[in-house]
């Protein structure tokens, strides 16, 4: 620990669950900090340690006193402070009142929004040992905890009574009391190697006294220590931890001084899907599992510990284990007494949602929309096939004894079992990957049975849920739409699937109640998220909307596009040819707000200046060049080809006036700038981008 700290703070309770701690840690830390400074209180580095029984507050160079500050205070405006008069207005008298300033203080400034009336203030100084008790109150008042309760005849509320406050500022008590529970410089040991009280002398000493009393209050070192042995363990094993973030966390938060035991399991058990085994250690034990090198898993098992290991503790937890996988066992064995597909039928009896029916019918709509989306890819025979049959099974685990023990196997089980009744490989994979990607940073599939299915599930989850009115408001969002149609978004970029993502939401709009209606704002929904993935691959604002607004809903290519754009603009010419279609579309566009259906026939033999004749000529003998570039999606290569065209484009400018009084010359001009911007009008909007 870092030397300097003078104050400190513990809040000594019962075991907390683990799941609380550290979101209340990042909490205390960052309101801590908060109300120091809005205290005027200096202060240096501020720690939160966070163990089962206790949360520690420190804090270091922490000020003896506030600091001393004169401040600006806005009052009512000058027509406000004053009456016909000239006598101050209650409004005025209000002022000076509530902030303790005479008249003699105030001074008039000119605004933005007229003249107000301000004052000069000094804030006093209060000593800090006065303004800590309130913090302290606040921060136990106000923690987020997901459930909070009261014991006792106590009023207060936390998650677990509250045994004591141990309060150190500049190594005396601070006298600090709440609901008859006083502060001390009093901390206790570890709950069963050392349960008594502990004196300790001085916040900087705190860490190494309750170190000598089997804590380990830092959960950074606590969670290194874990990870360290457990790594070690598996090592003297022969074999791999089998590593996971979530649970490392959890044991983190489950002991005060941790310890390592090996156990083992009879190797009988190792018939049982290994996933089942981990996943039955995990969120049963929060037990950790360990491989072989070649990647099997071994019949051994690491508990982290609150207390040295002994022979009791690892028969204690062994004993435990064989209970629990005799269970998986019996599980597993009910669910193979018949295959997979034939479980599919009582999906009828399973509610999904009461106005879009069974899990059985999402199972059926899920199945037409990728039928659909295989026909949208021009996917063979074969491959749909593969797709109507993961559809069709896809759903199916969610019927089997094990995912109604483990609810965190769908897909995954069923993976396991279609491979043991022979199903297809990716067909099998399918089942587990259109559940992804579950999470930001996710292994998004890239078999095409399992993207075709992926996308068709979560075009199922957006349309369904739009269609009964559960729709994401403000920051709101309990389906976890937007993250679906993230994954929608994504599944398109990463697999390169040129899809009119319009056309297939038309396809299937009929599924579902007002379904048509739902076209338009399931598209809007859907390319907000795309303008979110678009910004985080490094896109200006002004290149994605100028993409997204041409009524494109390929992402895909709309991708290429803003990359195409972000790319080119960074060689020199980019402006100058960007101003040059932006002229050209201006005028058009001006045009046509006032001649609305206006036609304008073009002709080449009436073109009079040579200027617009090169114009012509220019981009007619380029017309299947741009077309073919388009089509290939070769955008650096089309705007190097209309960077020729710049000093073309300015000579007619210079030379040539469009809106002439000739009707007929003056429609022919439109005609023309129509005709070079046509291949463009729904690649990307150039009045978007910014010079």
């Amino acid at each position: 620990m870092a030397k300097g700290y003078n104050f400190l703070c513990e809040i000594g309770t019962e075991e907390i669950p683990a799941g609380y701690l550290q979101p209340a840690i990042d909490y205390i830390k960052s309101e801590t900090g908060k109300k120091l400074a809005d205290e005027r209180v200096g202060h240096g580095a501020i720690e939160v340690f966070g163990t089962p029984r206790r949360i520690a507050i420190l804090v270091g160079d922490l000020a003896s006193a506030q600091k001393e500050e004169e401040v600006e205070i806005k009052g009512p405006s000058a027509k406000a402070a004053y009456d016909a008069s000239g006598n101050p207005t209650k409004a005025l008298d209000g002022f000076l009142k509530g902030n303790g300033v005479s008249l003699d203080d105030v001074y008039k400034v000119s605004t933005e929004k007229g003249e107000y009336l301000f004052a000069r203030k000094k804030m006093s100084s209060r000593a800090t040992g006065e303004i800590i008790p309130g913090i302290i109150e606040h921060l136990v008042k106000t923690t987020p905890f997901p459930k909070r309760m009261r014991w006792s005849d106590k009023k207060l509320a936390f998650p677990r009574p509250i045994a004591y406050f141990l309060v150190l500022f500049n190594d005396e008590v601070l006298p600090f009391s709440i609901e008859g529970i006083q502060s001390s410089n009093m901390t206790r040991g570890h709950y069963v190697q050392h349960n008594s009280m502990i004196e300790v002398k001085s916040a900087n000493g705190y860490e190494d006294t309750i170190a000598a009393n089997g804590v380990i209050v830092d959960q950074a070192k606590r969670r290194a220590a874990i990870q360290k042995a457990l790594v070690e363990a598996a090592h003297a094993l022969g074999g791999e931890l089998v590593s996971d973030d979530d649970l490392l966390t959890t044991v983190t938060f489950l002991t005060e001084n941790p310890c390592v035991v090996t156990c083992e399991f009879q190797k009988e058990f190792l018939v049982i899907p290994d996933i089942v085994l981990i996943t039955e250690m995990k969120e049963h034990q929060k037990y950790f599992a360990v491989r072989d090198k070649a990647g099997t898993l071994l019949p051994r098992f690491l508990v982290v510990s609150n207390n040295p290991p002994t022979d009791h503790v690892r028969k204690g937890n062994e004993r435990v284990i064989t209970a629990r996988f005799n269970d998986a066992r019996f599980f597993f064995e009910e669910d193979r007494k018949s295959p997979l597909h034939s479980k599919v039928d009582s999906l009828k009896s399973v509610l999904f949602h009461k106005e879009l029916g069974s899990i059985y019918d999402k199972v059926e709509r899920v199945r037409s929309i990728a039928g659909m989306l295989a026909g949208h890819l021009k996917l063979d025979d074969k491959m749909k096939s593969k797709i109507d049959r993961a559809a069709v099974l896809c759903k199916a685990d969610l019927n089997t004894a094990m995912v109604f023990e483990f609810t965190s196997l769908q897909g995954k089980i069923g993976r396991i079992y279609a491979l043991l009744d022979g199903e297809n490989g990716e067909v099998a994979d399918a089942i587990d990957d259109h559940y992804r990607p579950r999470f930001q940073g996710d292994r998004a599939p890239s078999s095409p049975v399992s993207v075709v299915l992926s996308i068709a599930e979560k075009v199922d989850n957006i349309f369904g849920s739009f269609s009964v009115g559960n729709i994401p408001k403000g920051s709101a969002d309990p389906y976890a739409l937007r993250r679906q149609a993230n994954a929608i978004v994504e599944l398109v970029i990463a697999n390169q699937l040129g899809l009119d993502m319009k056309a297939l939401f038309e396809s299937c709009a009929d599924k579902y109640r007002g379904g048509r209606d739902l076209v338009g704002k399931i598209l809007e929904f859907v390319s907000a998220r795309a303008n979110t993935i678009y910004t985080e691959a490094g896109f200006r604002y002004d290149e994605i909307d100028a993409c997204l607004s041409t009524g494109c809903y390929d992402y895909l290519d709309l991708f290429r596009r803003a990359r195409s754009i972000h790319e080119f603009r960074k060689q020199e010419g980019f402006g100058q040819m960007l101003l040059s279609f932006k002229r050209m579309n201006n005028i058009v566009t001006a045009f046509r707000q006032k001649n609305a259906g206006y036609h304008c026939d073009f002709s080449p033999s009436a073109l009079e200046a040579e200027e617009e004749k090169r114009l012509f000529e220019f981009f007619d003998s380029r017309k299947k060049k741009i077309a073919d570039l388009i089509a290939a999606n070769g955008y650096i290569d089309l705007f190097a080809l209309l960077i020729e065209g710049k000093s073309i484009i300015d000579a007619f400018f210079d030379a040539v006036m469009v809106m002439v009084d000739d009707v007929k010359v003056r429609d022919n001009r439109i005609a023309l700038l129509e005709l070079i911007l046509a291949p463009f009008k729904n690649l990307m909007d150039f009045s978007k981008i910014s010079e």
